[in-house]
Order: structure tokens, then sequence, then C-alpha cells
């Protein structure tokens, strides 16, 4: 691993944490542990972490609104909630509230880990290039702003600058959904699901002109889309 990342885990089940801590610091990572959400806030707030494994049922402060302390300070550090809360609505909440990632307890170590290392990954990415200009558009990889060409600006999720630097990254041909399943959000590409399309057109209606006659990404039916900034 040729940089030693940095990883916060905020989570009160000791044995968890335990775990946890032992099977990254395995893997090369340097882990940090927080038993409660004000005290992962507090590290945050003295060091700088490369990802944070969040846990959602916490004493005192929850998960969900410790992410959105998180998310205003930074909204590009990479959120992995990891909890027994297994119920669709409450995956939905956490990645509304700005979570990268979303697993469920119990979990396998080899998914966890894979995880991990992918959302390192795309986070490597806002590095390689801070500024992509989509038509008239421009996105700060930064501030996770996008500025339009009449001087109004839009904020967009993690999860959706995720998606167009991995579109920005294979522009040279089609990209499909079940690709875009596996590699943006770390799922199952064979599993039915309306994720792509639902933030496909959150995105076109941040950079196209006509959302509904989209320039920049196209869809190619039966295949998936391609990106043409």
């Amino acid at each position: 691993m040729s940089i030693r990342w940095r990883i916060l885990v905020i989570e009160d089940d000791q044995p968890m944490a335990l775990g946890l801590i032992i099977n990254l610091e395995a893997e090369g990572y340097e882990v940090f542990h927080a038993v409660s959400a004000e005290k992962g806030i507090a590290l945050l707030e003295d060091m700088s972490f490369d990802l944070v494994v969040l846990d959602l049922m916490l004493p005192g402060m929850d998960g969900i609104e410790a992410l959105r302390r998180i998310r205003k300070d930074d909204p590009r550090l990479p959120v992995l909630i990891l909890t027994a809360k297994s119920h669709a609505s409450d995956k939905v909440e956490g990645l509304r509230a700005g979570a990268d990632d979303y697993l469920t307890k119990p979990f396998h170590l080899e998914e966890f880990l894979l995880r991990i290392r992918r959302m390192l990954d795309r986070y490597e990415w806002y590095r390689a290039g801070d500024i992509q200009k989509i038509g008239g558009a421009v996105l700060d990889f930064n501030t996770l702003e996008i500025t339009r060409e009449d001087g109004t600006t839009s904020r967009i999720t993690p999860h959706e600058a995720n998606l167009i630097q991995y579109l920005a990254s294979h522009q040279d041909r089609i990209v499909t959904r079940g690709e875009l399943l596996k590699n943006v959000w770390g799922l199952d590409p064979t599993i039915e699901t309306r994720t792509v399309d639902t933030f496909i057109s959150r995105i076109r209606r941040y950079i196209e002109e006509d959302p509904s006659k989209p320039r920049h990404i196209i869809s190619i039916r039966g295949k998936g889309y391609r990106y043409m900034p």
C-alpha cells in the first residue's frame, strides 16, 4: 500500500470495534477508535482522516446527526455506515445524510475490506483531478460544487461526484449499469435497482441545459450510459 491511509472507527461495541481495528491494521491502515459520536467528531477536529466507519446506534448523539455534522465540515470525507439497522428506510436515510456506502451487521469481513478499499480508491480520484468541465458547467471536486454558465451553483453529494468521476474516467466507451453498481456503489451488479437511473437523473438536472434531452450523459438503450463532457 503506497499510502498509509488513516481510518476513524466510531463504534460503541468494544468487541466489534476491536475486531475492525485488528483487521484494518492487518491491511496496513492506521486506525483510531472513538466510542461515541461526540468523541469521534472531536478527533476529526484535531486530526485529518481519510475515511470514517460509523455506527448509527450510538450513545448520546446518533450516527445520522454525527454524519450531518461531518458533512457540514467536510463534504468529501468518505464515510461508511456499519450498522445493525437493515431496513431500506434506514439505508435511504443514511445515504441522504451523506454516507458514501452502507453495510449492515452481520457482514462478511472480505466484503467490508473490499468496500473500504474501493472507497479509498474513489477518494484518490478526487485528488487526481480537482476540476471537471461538463459542457457549460464546472464541477469542483474540492468543494463538490457545480457552477453553471449563468453563475448558479449547486452542491452535489459524494456519491454523485463518485459517479461523475467514474464516467469521466471511462468516457471512451459505454458504461453499463452493472459496472456502475459494482465499481461506484460496491453492489452486486446483477441486482434489480433504480439506484443508477435515479442518480443519473439528478446529475442531469445539474449539468444539462435541458435534462429531458441530455447531451453529456447519454442513455444507450439496453446497454448503459455514454459520457460526453
